[in-house]
């Protein structure tokens, strides 16, 4: 598997001097989250833990009026364009990587009106992480409806985009796939759909609701797989399910623990209900499959 480690290229150009100077020689290429705090050293988290470093001389790494400095660079220099998303409390950079924003919040527009705080999230595509996956979840080349799982930071985006890029392509047993993707936070394409590689057979609609964007994509891009990040509201489930009743296989993810845990969930378990899925992978890490189960619940 090929892991890209070049996140600094993109980011250290967006950083403060103090910022570029303390991560520049830093040698740690699974850097997961950059955390920065007002008034508070910088934290750098890796999977074995975090480090924290300071400014010159014992600084804080995020001082008073490089907050709206930090901002606007994130943003590309266009707050406006991003008014959306702030008020949701994230920016998406154009590698894909989130960047978290906390502070106070204007009771009138919702968005922070004073930023104390920002947590970058370091994603990584890991080229090849689903070709042991992949075969268990075909049926004569095709894929199979598949749901993807796991607790907050296991990897599910990583493997989505990479089981994307496989059928895309015709990889791994699978046959060419048209798949179209909705990336409603620019996580699984990055801005414009181009930051990672998805397959040379992938249609990416960014920055729409997913079930929005899902309807979209399956009446004016004719998928044979529809492609969504992080199922969550009733209009997700509600469109995954016009999909598969379209004959259009699909492939998402969603946060839960244990099986039992993800059906508790209302909308979990009316896809489940309704055989939505014919498969369900959990995940314990990044390519991590701790367990599959068949459209009926079985463990395979």
């Amino acid at each position: 598997m090929e892991e890209r480690t070049d996140w600094k290229t993109w980011l250290l150009p967006l950083l403060t001097e103090d910022m570029r100077q303390a991560l520049t020689p830093l040698a740690l290429p699974d850097v997961q989250e950059i955390r920065l705090r007002l008034g508070k050293p910088m934290e750098v988290v890796t999977p074995t833990g975090s480090r924290l470093l300071y400014a010159p001389n014992g600084r804080p790494m995020l001082r008073e009026g490089e907050q709206e400095q930090l901002l606007s660079a994130f943003c590309g220099h266009a707050p406006y364009a991003w008014e959306k998303e702030i008020r949701q409390g994230f920016i998406t950079l154009n590698s894909g990587c989130r960047v978290g924003i906390v502070g106070r919040i204007a009771a009138d527009t919702g968005a922070p009106a004073a930023v104390t705080g920002f947590c970058i999230r370091i994603l990584r595509p890991v080229v090849g992480c689903g070709e042991g996956l992949l075969p268990e979840l075909l049926d004569g080349g095709r894929l199979r409806s598949t749901l993807v799982y796991s607790a907050p930071g296991c990897g599910k985006t990583t493997l989505l985009r990479d089981i994307i890029r496989l059928i895309s392509d015709g990889r791994s047993g699978a046959s060419p796939h048209r798949v179209g993707v909705v990336d409603e936070r620019f996580e699984i394409g990055g801005e414009g759909g181009t930051a990672f590689d998805l397959g040379d057979r992938t249609d990416v609609l960014s920055g729409v609701p997913k079930g929005e964007g899902l309807l979209r994509l399956l009446s004016t891009m004719g998928p044979q797989v529809l492609a969504a990040d992080e199922l969550n509201f009733a209009s997700d489930v509600a469109a995954v399910m016009e999909a598969r009743s379209r004959g259009v296989t699909v492939l998402c993810t969603a946060h839960g623990g244990a099986f039992e845990e993800l059906l508790r969930r209302e909308g979990m378990r009316t896809l489940f209900a309704a055989r939505t899925f014919e498969r369900y992978v959990r995940l314990t890490g990044c390519g991590k499959v701790d367990e599959i189960r068949d459209g009926e619940g079985e463990l395979l």
